[in-house]
């Protein structure tokens, strides 16, 4: 039996993890239960960014990237959820190799994003998470990623630097603007790119979408859950959608703003203030207080 595809779209640090296990949990099916970037960038190891075509994964990659989601429905063959915040990037390469797949598309605050996410940028490794993720990495897989990981886990550590590599989707340009602007700035572009990106990628594909806002989900967590497995005629189980909504608390819903400074709060607004009034989302500055948007 072909399991169903179901896959959650989101920039890093929107709560895609929380949605991905609340969706499983709710429906009794499988899920990856990490990002999986590695598998997905097989054959574009090299590529200094998430931006995928689909026509350079080739058959061979598209079938080793399927077979490894697929396992993860072993006990749940009905379905299985993936998230890797990198497909935000490169939603027509997911398509490309899940043609049946649904997809949840959730968007955040922005401003709450970025915060987070600059957070988890200068956090220090957690090593007992690279340990458990380690033991789904395929075997194949090492020699490509091995040594790439080390020559930058040396690198890093002689710069003294806590963080290997960057972190989350890699948008077109991410090294140049890490080696030119602040961290502020590139965890900005990084949410913009990933929201637009994915919107845009989302509407041109042929599958059905449906679209959820964090902030609607930690306050109504059973109706979204189930508003979502209307949209993609996912069944219920009712309770296990009950318990798996009473897992997703409220989160850090606005404490973004408040752990930013007023200069920080203008570089926010200056790069991504257009897109938080696209989203319907208030903007850090008032506009008395906005300078020319870059």
């Amino acid at each position: 039996m072909t399991p169903r595809h179901i896959v959650v779209v989101g920039a890093a640090r929107s709560g895609t993890k929380i949605l991905r296990d609340a969706l499983a949990d709710a429906a009794q099916i499988g899920r990856v239960p990490y990002d999986i970037g590695y598998v997905w960038r097989i054959g574009n190891e090299s590529l200094p960014h998430d931006v995928v075509p689909p026509e350079w994964v080739s058959p061979s990659s598209r079938r080793f990237i399927r077979r490894f989601i697929d396992k993860y429905s072993a006990g749940h063959p009905s379905g299985v959820v993936e998230k890797t915040v990198g497909n935000a990037l490169r939603t027509p390469v997911v398509h490309a190799v899940l043609p049946d797949a649904v997809y949840v598309h959730l968007i955040r605050d922005g401003v709450d994003v970025i915060e987070s996410t600059r957070r988890q940028w200068q956090a220090p490794s957690d090593m007992r998470y690279l340990v458990r993720k380690a033991r789904h990495f395929p075997l194949r897989l090492v020699p490509r990623y091995g040594a790439k990981y080390l020559t930058s886990a040396a690198r890093r550590r002689l710069r003294r630097d806590r963080r290997i590599g960057s972190w989350g989707p890699r948008y077109p340009g991410i090294e140049q603007d890490l080696a030119r602007e602040d961290l502020l700035t590139v965890c900005c572009r990084q949410w913009r790119a990933a929201v637009t990106q994915a919107t845009s990628d989302l509407q041109r594909i042929d599958a059905t979408v449906v679209e959820v806002r964090y902030e609607g989900l930690i306050e109504e967590p059973l109706a979204e859950l189930r508003r979502v497995a209307d949209a993609l005629d996912l069944p219920l189980e009712e309770s296990a959608a009950t318990a798996a909504a009473a897992r997703i608390v409220s989160g850090r819903r606005g404490a973004g703003r408040a752990a930013l400074t007023a200069g920080e709060l203008a570089t926010v607004d200056a790069e991504v203030g257009p897109l938080l009034d696209t989203l319907g989302y208030v903007r850090p500055l008032a506009p008395s207080d906005r300078t020319e948007t870059r």
